[in-house]
């Protein structure tokens, strides 16, 4: 659901809501300094957008979630599936600068509170993990190559065998991506699923154009991941929003051309 704080609206799940201890939630590209092209809540350092502007932008958004901008990690992500551990002692990592974000990864996890975990996204698939039974996190950036690498299934092995993480007590949040409306993709895209997915699924996935095109369900992809993973669906809160389609409301790297900014995805235990 969409709550709005402060002039900013964002992206909140009533199951972290429910389950407490844990602030949850993906930003919008509102109420933010940035110019054109990056207007105007840019949360990310890599799109040529003013330092200064990114600073102020993460500061205004992560303090409704009461979350210290200065602590936050980030990492450089590579549209790949590895997963990194971090702690207190990686607090501030990309916070201020990106040199020295977690370098080459897509899945950041923690079991210390107080350890914000951030992504940046632009069409793909924000996935946002908590383990209220291990009071375990992770965040993992779903981009169709990370998804068909199934890095949603990985986050979760990863959160069992880090933190003994059970798939049934597992909360997943899946955020504002472009969706099965929108993302246009050729055979080398949908060739890649077929390697996750039986006939069945694969053609609720994929709807064909003509010129051999396809519109692919990249959010709908990382919840049946999530099901084979071992995740209850009861489990599972789909945010529904497509950025493409609202790019009023969130950055859509196809639909602006690829020049645009960042919305970031947030979760830290309390």
């Amino acid at each position: 659901m969409i709550e709005i704080r402060n002039g900013i609206p964002f992206v909140t799940f009533s199951l972290f809501q429910k389950a407490g201890h844990v602030a949850a939630a993906v930003a919008s590209r509102k109420g933010g300094v940035s110019k054109a092209p990056f207007d105007s809540l840019n949360m990310s350092f890599s799109t040529g957008d003013a330092p200064d502007a990114v600073i102020e932008n993460r500061r205004r958004f992560l303090t409704l979630l009461r979350i210290p901008p200065a602590d936050i990690v980030s990492c450089h992500q590579v549209h790949g599936t590895h997963i990194e551990a971090v702690g207190q002692a990686d607090r501030g990592r990309g916070a201020q600068e990106a040199e020295t974000a977690v370098p080459g990864c897509d899945g950041l996890a923690t079991n210390e509170a107080g350890v914000p975990l951030t992504m940046n996204f632009a069409d793909c698939t924000p996935l946002l993990f908590y383990d209220p039974a291990h009071h375990a996190a992770a965040v993992a950036h779903g981009g169709w190559r990370g998804t068909a690498g199934d890095i949603a299934g990985k986050t979760v092995r990863f959160l069992g065998e880090r933190y003994g993480t059970r798939p049934e007590d597992l909360l997943a949040g899946v955020g504002p991506a472009i969706g099965g409306c929108c993302f246009e993709v050729g055979s080398d895209v949908t060739d890649a699923f077929f390697r996750l997915f039986g006939e069945a699924d694969m053609a609720r996935l994929a709807r064909e154009k003509s010129g051999g095109k396809y519109l692919f369900d990249l959010p709908e992809a990382n919840r049946l991941l999530l099901l084979q993973a071992g995740l209850s669906p009861h489990h599972i809160e789909m945010s529904g929003l497509c950025t493409y389609c609202r790019d009023d409301l969130f950055f859509s790297y196809r639909k602006s051309g690829g020049r645009t900014g960042r919305h970031m995805a947030a979760v830290m235990l309390l």
